[in-house]
């Protein structure tokens, strides 16, 4: 390896013990401000600051990760559900207590799915960019942002791609 990689290795392989240990002293201690640990850890403030927003967002990841997860594993066993109750069809017809549990079992994946939640959609221009996001319910399902830029007569070479 090079200097560099190895320099950016180690301070990323300190950033994660740190992270690591200021999790450890939140557990202990959830109050804790973050000068009082800037003090335990001996770095500043804006690095605990930092390393508690890089902690909430895997949190967060892992939580969304495991939901999706979640998720796929129960429309799974509902599909399966579902495929069981068509086993019991004779001459191209279910008896009618096998149709009651079917249209929960499909209620079920409608919920699981999100497909009633109302969809809100905002549109924002700001700085000349715009910023189009879909919210079904309260989570925001997309984020799409394109950026506008002006060139000047004779800048550039023609042959960029935005």
């Amino acid at each position: 390896m090079t200097a560099p990689s190895t320099y950016l290795r180690q301070l990323h392989e300190a950033a994660a013990q740190r992270r690591l240990e200021v999790a450890k002293l939140l557990r202990d201690d959830p109050a804790a401000t973050n000068k009082k640990l800037a003090e335990v850890l001996n770095v500043s403030r804006n690095t605990i600051t930092q390393d508690r927003k890089t902690i909430m967002e895997e949190l967060k990841q892992s939580t969304l990760s495991e939901t999706e997860q979640l998720r796929v594993t129960m429309l799974g066993r509902l599909q399966h559900l579902l495929d069981e109750i068509e086993l019991h069809r004779k001459d191209k017809k279910l008896p009618i207590g096998l149709i009651h549990e079917m249209h929960l079992v499909t209620r079920s994946m409608i919920e699981l799915l999100g497909v009633r939640k109302p969809i809100v959609e905002r549109l924002e221009v700001r700085k000349k960019s715009i910023t189009f996001q879909t919210y079904i319910g309260q989570a925001p399902v997309g984020t799409f942002t394109l950026e506008q830029r002006e060139l000047a007569l004779g800048e550039g070479d023609g042959d960029e791609q935005y």
